[in-house]
């Protein structure tokens, strides 16, 4: 049965937008129906998921069509076309999202039986963005459409299989008030080859971002409460989170807000839905450059030595650098070496494997209730005495580069407070005492003059905050 011809009446014109809406929408419930009921139980565990979501934002498309242009709209100006744009936007993202990775994961198993019907669910989905385009004209009995191809949110089902892009990893941070965008994203980010964490708003963001590092973040433009633009101005005019690009999304795709966007320090600019492979590509762009202002910057190594009772303060330490690395970006980039960190081989000791603490420019010792693990005979001082322990070398290793070239520039920490130990093992108790003895014993014979005074500087605490605060001032000033 053919479809009458539009009136010049706006009741009519509305009538045949909902018609025309309504189809390929159909088509999209219709096919993902068939796939379900034409796949068997294994493959239904792996693809149900996907499938449900393509029904359930379909059937959200016809409930928004009726809800915003039904047969109650009178005129033009009854029908929030901003709104209505960005939500039936938003159902399609979902759609053309799961689509691909149905479309993945079916190649990757080697079934094509069902390719042809996620075919047609994509060819759906694109011919309603098509009608979209140019709704508003249609509706006002204007004889010119917008001009431009309208912004796919996936990649066609013939293309897919050839247009991969690998990410070149990284934590991602995904902020966005929609639960399945965030699961798209992440399950796309994820088959990218990078880590991401989600948030569901601009204030969880900023939270995350206050206790996790994030190499880039993916913000979502219209969000309740605070929106993606605030969000931004927060971030870039925080120092320490300044540097970390941002890559904003958003399914409006006015030309002054993505203007506003880059103008408040966002590094580009995704429209929704978007393209995953375009998506993927931007954020490989973003990092490349990232990672092409680090490697320009004046790169200042680290050494952070202690014995084994202090690993929360070498955590504490690997922190604050990150954070002055987000800071001083392009300027100056603190490389951190950690024993725990290096790929140590059994063929050898730790101390021929670890970058010298002498050939370094910073050194932290971190010291409280152990002076280390004893070395093997073979490591001496140049004199052939026995050092204490690793620790111990690793001291007087920074302290004749100081010596000798001026470097590294040498900071010592004591943590004061009496260890936790269990009285019911008297081993244990007695090889702790014998440590604080052996550090007390060199502490006297290295750090203190024999008039009783200092002959080294060092900084003591008690509270891990304190520690940070105080180890970030320190680095700070030496930067």
């Amino acid at each position: 049965m053919s479809k009458p011809e539009p009136s010049n009446d706006f009741a009519a014109r509305l009538s045949t937008a909902r018609h025309d809406l309504r189809t390929p929408v159909g088509h999209i419930i219709g096919y993902a129906e068939l796939i379900e009921e034409d796949m068997d139980a294994a493959a239904l565990k792996d693809c149900g998921h996907d499938l449900m979501a393509i029904q359930n934002a379909g059937q959200r498309i016809l409930a928004l069509v009726d809800q915003f242009f039904g047969e109650a709209k009178a005129s033009i100006d009854d029908i929030d076309f901003d709104d209505a744009m960005f939500q039936i936007r938003m159902q399609l993202n979902h759609i053309g999202g799961y689509a691909e990775i149905l479309h993945e994961d079916i190649v990757a198993a080697g079934d094509d039986s069902i390719l042809g019907d996620l075919d047609h669910i994509t060819k759906a989905q694109r011919q309603v963005l098509d009608l979209l385009e140019g709704l508003y004209a249609k509706l006002t009995a204007e004889t010119t459409a917008p001009t431009g191809k309208p912004k796919s949110a996936a990649v066609t089902a013939d293309l897919a299989a050839g247009m991969t892009i690998a990410g070149i990893g990284g934590e991602i941070l995904i902020v966005d008030d929609d639960a399945s965008n965030r699961e798209l994203l992440a399950r796309r980010l994820a088959r990218g080859g990078y880590r991401s964490v989600v948030v569901d708003s601009g204030r969880a963001a900023l939270e995350a971002l206050e206790t996790q590092r994030f190499d880039l973040v993916l913000l979502d433009h219209m969000m309740p409460g605070l929106s993606g633009l605030e969000t931004l101005e927060l971030i870039k005019g925080n120092p320490r989170l300044r540097t970390i690009p941002v890559i904003m999304l958003s399914a409006a795709d006015e030309g002054s807000l993505m203007i506003q966007c880059i103008l408040n320090g966002a590094e580009d600019y995704v429209a929704k839905p978007f393209n995953p492979v375009l998506l993927i590509a931007r954020i490989n762009a973003c990092l490349e450059k990232v990672r092409l202002r680090q490697n320009a910057a004046r790169q200042i190594k680290v050494f952070i030595s202690s014995p084994g009772d202090v690993i929360a303060e070498r955590l504490i330490v690997k922190s604050v650098i990150g954070r002055l690395n987000d800071e001083f970006a392009g300027r100056a980039l603190l490389v951190p070496i950690l024993w725990e960190e290096e790929p140590l081989l059994a063929s050898d000791t730790f101390q021929a494997q670890i970058h010298p603490p002498r050939e370094t420019e910073i050194y932290i010792g971190i010291m409280w209730s152990r002076i280390g693990s004893p070395l093997p005979p073979s490591i001496t001082r140049p004199d052939g005495s026995q050092y204490e322990s690793g620790t111990v070398f690793e001291y007087e290793d920074a302290l004749q580069g100081y010596q000798t070239r001026g470097k590294p520039e040498m900071l010592l920490y004591r943590k004061f407070g009496a260890p936790m130990v269990s009285l019911a093992d008297k081993a244990n108790v007695l090889e702790l005492l014998d440590q604080i003895d052996r550090l007390h014993d060199y502490v006297a014979r290295n750090l203190i003059g024999e008039d009783g005074t200092f002959s080294s500087a060092f900084h003591s605490f008690e509270a891990p905050a304190q520690f940070d605060a105080m180890v970030e001032m320190h680095l700070r000033k030496l930067v």
